[in-house]
């Protein structure tokens, strides 16, 4: 069963400042996901409800399954400097 993919109106904001090939990566993470929500990769955070998983290297999402639906909490880039070069 192949989920349909919702975002949240804050992971859609969260995706469309992603560079164009970070969302190109995304993307292809996220179709794998559609395929299997529950992999075993992922994991549970704040109980059962939503679940945590890195997609694509640096890219995590957190998300929500309801019936067919895939729905995408947040989108984070973790491989960004806290400081950058001044």
């Amino acid at each position: 069963m192949l989920y349909q993919i919702e975002f949240t109106e804050r992971a859609a904001t969260q995706r469309d400042a992603l560079s164009e090939d970070r969302r190109k990566l995304l993307e292809r993470g996220l179709l794998k996901l559609a395929e299997d929500p529950f992999t075993p990769v992922s994991r549970a955070v704040s109980g059962e409800d939503i679940r945590l998983v890195s997609v694509a290297p640096g890219l995590t999402v957190d998300y929500m399954v309801h019936r067919a639906f895939l729905i995408l909490v947040s989108v984070a880039i973790l491989d960004q400097s806290l400081i950058e070069d001044e």
